[in-house]
């Protein structure tokens, strides 16, 4: 039988908790920063954190604890604790 390579791949409930603890810490960060994204890349593991965080910032902003801003299109997102969460 061939050999297969099982990797770990961030939960969604695990980059809830961590997009979550770094607000709390930093109040104020950047997707590209929570997500460690710093450029292009044809990493899989990276595109699958940026796309888990991305989902994971969209359920905390549903769920009130962040705001998000975007200035213009394909520029960084501005993550900040909700004024209410604080």
């Amino acid at each position: 039988m061939p050999e297969v390579t099982v990797r770990k791949v961030i939960s969604l409930e695990e980059m809830i908790e961590t997009v979550t603890e770094r607000i709390q810490n930093e109040i104020k960060t950047s997707f590209s920063r929570l997500s460690g994204h710093t450029g292009k890349s044809n990493d899989p593991e990276t595109k699958i954190r940026i796309i888990v965080g991305f989902l994971a910032m969209l359920e905390l902003v549903k769920q009130g604890i962040i705001m998000v801003e975007q200035q213009k299109n394909f520029q960084d997102i501005n993550i900040e604790a909700n004024a209410i969460n604080k």
